[in-house]
């Protein structure tokens, strides 16, 4: 069989380009299209992994700001803590564990990350506590000041109270002891009308030394209503020209102003608080008077109630 060849007419050239060049335009088409996408997901792709990292700096840099800020207020907060002042003991050693805590926690700071904003946050967290406890310490401090201040003022007061009452029994002790005093001189009993007469062995009176065998002493205690009434002891003292006291022979004493003295002679009597006249002898020892002037003082209840005396020749 004979070999036939095949021909296309083609009556256009424009045609036959745009017949043979149809492929591959939609080929191209399609490599513009996803290089355009390809190129738009790696721009995106870009913008978001710049902005994220900006916005990482933005949030490192704030959280750096915030550990910085948090650095300086623990320190201001611990020289707050320092500059309070208290007396009370437990409050003392309440605030000394506290400033320990607070130096921990700055340590702790200290050695934080800056972009460890979890860890920033909780040490936020723990300085807004302190400073709530300080404000809590600072509240009870002024409160025990104003009640120390009440007290001390009540304790003056007191203590003003307590002097006005010691002056004032001490002007009383003394206006008592006054009138103690008074009425003690008051109810002592007073020897009047007194005086001394001496006389012979054989009762007659006698002037001179030589001859006188007995001294009478002879005066009146008188009325006292006050005073103490009963059986009482009353003393003669006779002291001779020479200053020396004529002892009783049994040298006994009796008490006066806390001493113990010695008498010539004694004689008891009941007293009513009424006058009583009274004679006292003294028996004298031969040889035993001189001439010159003879004292006597006269006592009872511990004091001294009269004086006489008598010249002897």
């Amino acid at each position: 069989m004979p070999h036939t060849k095949k021909y296309i007419i083609v009556d256009n050239l424009k045609d036959f380009e745009s017949v043979s060049g149809g492929g591959r335009n939609k080929k191209l088409v399609t490599i513009i299209v996803v290089e355009s996408v390809l190129l738009a997901v790696m721009c995106f792709l870009y913008f978001t992994k710049t902005y994220t990292s900006h916005i990482q700096t933005i949030t490192i840099n704030q959280v750096s700001e915030e550990k910085d800020s948090l650095t300086v207020q623990y320190h201001l907060l611990l020289a707050d803590y320092e500059n309070i002042e208290t007396s009370n003991d437990s409050i003392s050693a309440q605030l000394e564990k506290e400033k320990e805590h607070i130096k921990q926690l700055m340590t702790e700071l200290k050695a934080t990350k800056s972009e460890n904003k979890a860890q920033i946050n909780k040490l936020k967290k723990e300085l807004k506590t302190l400073r709530d406890v300080m404000k809590s310490f600072v509240h009870t401090i002024d409160s025990l000041n104003t009640l120390n201040i009440q007290l001390t003022e009540e304790n003056t007061q007191v203590k003003k109270q307590i002097t006005q009452a010691k002056q004032e029994n001490k002007q009383l002790t003394k206006k008592y002891e006054e009138a103690a005093t008074k009425v003690a001189k008051a109810s002592v009993i007073k020897a009047i009308n007194t005086s001394m007469e001496s006389y012979t062995a054989k009762g007659k009176p006698a002037n001179k030394a030589k001859k006188v065998k007995r001294l009478a002493v002879k005066f009146t205690l008188d009325e006292n209503p006050i005073a103490p009434q009963g059986n009482k002891k009353v003393y003669i003292r006779i002291i001779n020209p020479e200053g020396l006291m004529m002892l009783n022979k049994e040298q006994e004493t009796f008490k006066f102003e806390d001493d113990k003295i010695s008498f010539s002679a004694l004689r008891e009597v009941d007293y009513k608080g009424e006058k009583v006249d009274m004679v006292i002898y003294y028996e004298c020892d031969e040889g035993e008077l001189t001439s010159g002037t003879y004292k006597t003082e006269i006592f009872c209840d511990g004091s001294m109630i009269g004086s006489t005396d008598i010249v002897l020749k």
